[in-house]
């Protein structure tokens, strides 16, 4: 063993290492560093002490460290500041967009929360919403007598906006009603406290537009109920209602909360109905509410009031007779010859094409497709209460394709949900966007389908300033599309085009002829970056585009 181990030592002694050199690098490196001497300003200088310096070797080598360091620090400086240029152009490309927000209405609504068993989820809605500039306020209403709301409370939410009410009793619904009253500002907000709603920019962006409706927000199955199952019409006595609940997010006028307060003397509601205020709203305001459809977070739900089976029941009860009060209502003008207005504004049910915020809540979807039936087949009658209601509805169509494959999930940025509509594509229906304020800059749109590519064949793009008057792009932008892979049986249509006009808010893809297929759309969105092809004017997609067809 002790020969074995001698001559295993002797071996790694012995054996030669090599190292191979490449002199390329170091012949670079040498002549660089010559040259800086050679033309260095004060290799005078060390040539002219270097006599005086050679004997102490230690204060020659420092001087050397010195030089190398400040050669060193230089080019490294450059390099950092050109990456940085770098950078920052980047930066500046990537946040084009992100720093784009409306400002629109800021600072013209106030925000109502009622607070009763459930201060931590209060807090947590107060921290989102102070963020946003349209709200002046955050009115919290406090049922609880057993608190005493106050400043130090919500220190952690680092809010100033706060403004409370600490009510000498419960008085339970009617409470938001009567905060909104009270509010300096002629627009308020509504939510509960167990609802984290994130697309307040694209729900205010729209009711902007539309400031005489009440606009709210939803889930695909409730949305199946407040746009079909509990919509009430009678054309003979003007009665177009459907109820929406307003605590998963809701903006109203100041003025239509007036308008309701005085409707609930004018109809002698007892005071027990008086306080389920939230049953009564939307369906006394005789307007179809203005509903966006898309996914909720929710809170904690402890203590939550309408949960059991009973209390659904209460619910429904008293969304019952509001109906009944408001078709008497209409009733005795229809027979007092009264000159009130009835009429359903506009846009009206059918007139509408807002769907979905998108998922980073920077535009809106809209399609000019329906999801249920005309709600107008259904002849409204006192007799009929909300149960009733449901079941004849539900007998008639079955809503699970939409809750499956809802507006929402056209925007929802994720390539394995979709919207499929419940019908097949017809000349003039469309898709778009509502991108919430004019873009100042080119865009590039992506669009994620599951279409046969003749769409693309019989496609007209339009886009305006505000909604109502559109210009058609001719000739189409080009259109990119290829295939991507797919969760699904079928590979994916990814189509990108660009926009290189500015000033627009709205676009839309129309279709110029009736198609044998149904929209099916996974994703849908648009970016401010720069992807070189502004000199690209292209007429010809690659797939026959024909802009002018008549669909014949």
């Amino acid at each position: 063993m002790p020969d074995r181990e001698k001559n295993a030592n002797t071996a790694r002694v012995t054996t030669p290492l090599h190292i191979n050199i490449n002199a390329d690098n170091f012949d670079t490196e040498t002549n660089f560093i010559i040259k800086l001497w050679e033309e260095s300003s004060i290799r005078p200088y060390i040539l002219k002490y270097s006599k005086g310096i050679s004997q102490q070797p230690r204060v020659l080598l420092f001087i050397v460290f010195i030089f190398l360091f400040i050669f060193y620090y230089n080019i490294s400086g450059e390099s950092i500041d050109k990456n940085d240029v770098g950078k920052t152009e980047l930066m500046q490309e990537v946040d084009m967009l992100t720093k784009i927000i409306p400002t629109e209405g800021d600072g013209e609504c106030t925000a109502i929360l009622l607070n009763w068993n459930r201060l931590d989820n209060i807090k947590i809605i107060v921290k989102n919403l102070c963020q946003y500039s349209m709200f002046k306020e955050i009115f919290i209403w406090n049922n609880n007598v057993d608190i005493h709301l106050s400043d130090p409370m919500f220190a952690d939410t680092h809010c100033n906006k706060i403004r409370y009410y600490n009510s000498p009793g419960n008085i339970y619904f009617i409470a938001r009603y009567i905060a909104c009253s009270m509010a300096t500002t002629k627009y308020c907000y509504f939510q509960d406290d167990d609802w984290m709603i994130r697309h307040l920019r694209s729900m205010y962006s729209n009711f902007l537009r539309f400031p005489n409706l009440i606009h709210t927000d939803t889930n695909a199955d409730v949305y199946s109920s407040t746009n079909w199952k509990w919509c009430f019409f009678n054309d003979d006595i003007d009665l177009h209602s459907c109820y929406s609940w307003v605590g998963t997010g809701a903006f109203t006028s100041r003025g239509n909360v007036l308008k309701f307060l005085k409707m609930t003397s004018k109809t002698e509601m007892s005071s027990l109905e008086f306080i389920y205020g939230d049953m009564y709203f939307t369906t006394y305001l005789n307007q179809v509410p203005y509903q966006l459809e898309n996914s909720l977070i929710e809170l904690p739900q402890e203590n939550g009031f309408g949960l059991t089976s009973e209390e659904r029941m209460r619910n429904k009860l008293y969304m019952h007779k509001a109906l009944i009060r408001l078709y008497n209502y209409l009733s005795s003008l229809k027979n007092d010859n009264s000159t009130q207005d009835t009429k359903e504004y506009s846009p009206t049910f059918y007139e509408r094409d807002v769907r979905s915020p998108c998922h980073n809540d920077k535009c809106l979807f809209l399609t000019n497709k329906h999801s249920f039936p005309n709600i107008k087949l259904f002849k409204y009658k006192p007799y009929i209460n909300i149960s009733e209601s449901e079941r004849l509805h539900s007998s008639f169509f079955d809503t699970q394709h939409f809750i499956s494959y809802p507006y929402s999930h056209a925007v929802d940025n994720d390539n394995s949900t979709v919207w499929i509509s419940q019908d097949v594509i017809r000349k003039d229906d469309y898709i778009g966007l509502d991108l919430l304020l004019p873009m100042p800059v080119p865009l590039t749109f992506n669009l994620i389908m599951n279409h046969n590519s003749d769409y693309f064949n019989h496609l007209s793009i339009q886009i305006s300033h505000d909604g109502s008057d559109w210009i058609q792009l001719s000739p189409l932008p080009k259109l990119e599309i290829h295939e991507i892979s797919s969760t699904t049986k079928n590979n994916l249509l990814l189509c990108q085009f660009r926009i290189r006009e500015t000033g627009f808010r709205f676009l839309k893809l129309v279709s110029t002829r009736d198609l044998n297929f149904t929209f099916s759309i996974y994703d849908f969105t648009f970016n401010g970056m720069d992807n070189n092809n502004d000199n690209e004017v292209v007429g010809d997609t690659g797939l026959n585009n024909n802009d002018n067809d008549s669909g014949d």
